[in-house]
């Protein structure tokens, strides 16, 4: 019962953007910035981590844009840009695929064992603990540190005249 409605094995899966823009630089009005340096940064080390197993491939173009206005003076931005590309072998664990996105499998979740039923027939209830554990796991997968947890989770059963329901 507990397989079919909660659909195991579940798939896990990650999404990769397509493209992405890093050291975004912009000089100008006397002032230099930098930009999005850290807020890619988690994803753009995974997304290295993919190419240096050869699951993805970047393209990176630098880029320059130069506008002059009277009086303010020349603002100069610079920036790279990367385009991500999966491998022939990063496309063996292709889920689905949008403009702007891959989404990749990193593992299937499925129950490992059931450790208890605990029934309690005055108030036609069971509870039953089981654990889930990760199979089937993908290169992808292998980088995430939770790829080996195993997770103890609960459900919940109630008895009615044609047999037991999950709550």
């Amino acid at each position: 019962m507990i397989t079919d409605s909660e659909n195991y094995p579940q798939l896990r899966t990650f999404e990769i953007t397509k493209s992405y823009i890093k050291d975004m630089n912009t000089q100008g009005f006397g002032v230099t910035a930098l930009i999005g340096e850290d807020e890619f940064k988690e994803k753009e080390n995974a997304i290295e981590r993919y190419a240096a197993k050869n699951l993805l491939r970047l393209e990176e173009t630098q880029q320059r844009e130069e506008t002059t206005q009277f009086l303010l003076g020349t603002t100069i931005r610079t920036w790279t840009s990367v385009k991500v590309i999966l491998t022939e072998e990063g496309s063996k664990y292709l889920v689905k695929e949008d403009d702007n996105s891959y989404n990749v499998k990193l593992w299937e979740t499925e129950i490992n064992q059931i450790q208890g039923i605990k029934e309690m027939k005055d108030i036609k209830i069971a509870v039953v603990e089981y654990s889930l554990h990760n199979i089937n796991i993908t290169p992808f997968g292998q980088t995430f540190s939770d790829k080996d947890e195993v997770r103890q989770i609960s459900a919940n059963f109630s008895l009615y005249d044609d047999g037991w329901r999950l709550r």
